[in-house]
């Protein structure tokens, strides 16, 4: 038995890695008929703005309004801005300084590290039982964030390797219940993605004890926001119009629920502010209420951390006002495990495949006919995918509550 198991097992992962050969061998294939590197374009002409003296806000604002001035109209496929903080600006110096080629190289090893990242943590997820069956979707999965169909793996965007750092850390934290580097981690990562503050509910909702070290993280990330008008107000001035310019110039504000109702009102030229961030409100509190209240039951040990992870950072992700692809691709795999499990409870291997397949393939089929379909999907979908893991564990936990029982009335009799 053991011999014909290590066979099976031998077999899966031969087959994973000729996977994982195709999916490299795609890449090209892809970026041959799509436009690749759209991000380290903006990244590339940011660094020659600054190698030679110039402020990348100033320069590439005015490439975006000169393309409105000659086509009329925003344009949501580019041209695009640098719009990360001048906190970041060391950073792109540092890669302006290098030659080209050693820069494209540290980048390139940089953001394979956070694919490779993002892929590991969620297969340290899955069961002994869900890796037999879910490991063959793993390479294809850079594919498919947000489990839609998507070529934003060759973007290049350093979001990528911003959730991977992140993701790293968590494993460790995790693993050995310190968390000084996680809190390292999203604080570096929001120099140049603010929102990603909202990681900071993972140490409360999955570790003891971290009410007052996420608050203080959290303090010391917004203090890194603030004090940057003081310190560049120039450049921060010009920063803020390059923001401004991705919501009334690219149209982008993203698809989470608050950013598809933005959107809504900017196409009926209503003004999206504040009505956008009273209807995050209306949606962010409930969610954190149930994560914190399911939070209180994981600790309890009503279910396991790899039942609990994929439904909490699902929530936590959530919570990010504006969402766009590459926040969700490392939800990839934790969305899969999701409906794997929410089908799992009522149907064998075969059938709990076959129904995740019914579910899996037709919202791809309609979320990557066109961009604005894919977001009008994505974001529904996370909701529903959240929900329906919350509705799954709690399931699990009234089902450990029943076997707990029978023994007490047993014994009682």
């Amino acid at each position: 038995m053991n011999r014909s198991g290590d066979l099976n097992g031998k077999r899966q992962q031969y087959i994973v890695w000729l996977l994982w050969l195709l999916v490299l061998g795609a890449i090209p294939v892809v970026a041959h008929f799509e436009q690749p590197a759209w991000d380290l374009d903006v990244y590339r002409h940011a660094m020659q703005s600054v190698r030679v003296g110039h402020d990348p806000y100033a320069d590439s604002t005015a490439v975006q309004e000169a393309a409105l001035a000659a086509n009329g109209v925003p344009s949501p496929y580019g041209p695009f801005n640098y719009d990360y903080s001048p906190i970041t600006l060391p950073a792109l110096k540092f890669f302006a300084w290098l030659p080209l080629v050693g820069a494209g190289l540290l980048y390139g090893l940089l953001y394979a590290g956070g694919v490779w990242a993002q892929n590991r943590f969620g297969v340290s997820l899955m069961t002994a039982a869900e890796r037999r069956v879910l490991m063959y979707f793993v390479p294809i999965s850079i594919f498919f964030p947000g489990l839609l169909g998507s070529d934003n793996v060759i973007s290049g965007n350093v979001a990528y390797i911003l959730y991977g750092a992140v993701l790293l850390a968590l494993g460790r934290a995790l693993r050995t219940g310190r968390w000084e580097w996680f809190y390292a981690a999203v604080l570096a990562t929001s120099c140049f993605k603010p929102p990603m503050l909202c990681l900071l509910a993972l140490p409360v909702l999955c570790g003891r004890r971290q009410w007052l070290p996420a608050l203080g993280a959290g303090t010391a990330g917004l203090g890194l926001f603030a004090v940057q008008p003081m310190l560049f107000p120039h450049l921060f001035a010009n920063y803020l119009k390059a923001v401004r310019l991705i919501f009334s110039y690219n149209r982008d504000f993203g698809f989470s629920p608050a950013g598809l109702y933005s959107g809504r009102l900017f196409d009926h030229h209503a003004a999206y502010s504040p009505a956008g961030q009273m209807f995050y409100l209306a949606y962010a509190l409930p969610i954190l209420g149930a994560l914190l209240y399911l939070s209180a039951r994981y600790k309890r040990g009503d279910f396991t951390l790899q039942e609990w992870l994929p439904v909490a950072l699902c929530g936590v992700v959530l919570l990010n006002p504006r969402l766009i692809e590459y926040d969700v691709a490392p939800l990839a795999l934790p969305l899969m495990l999701i409906c794997w499990r929410a089908f799992r409870a009522d149907h064998g291997v075969r059938g709990t495949l076959l129904c995740v397949l019914a579910v899996f393939i037709p919202l791809n089929l309609v979320a990557t006919h066109t961009w604005t379909l894919w977001k009008l999907t994505e974001g529904p979908l996370l909701v529903t995918f959240l929900l329906a893991g919350m509705a799954t564990l709690l399931k699990s936990a009234q089902t450990v509550d029943a076997i707990d029982v029978v023994p007490a009335l047993l014994a009682e009799g």
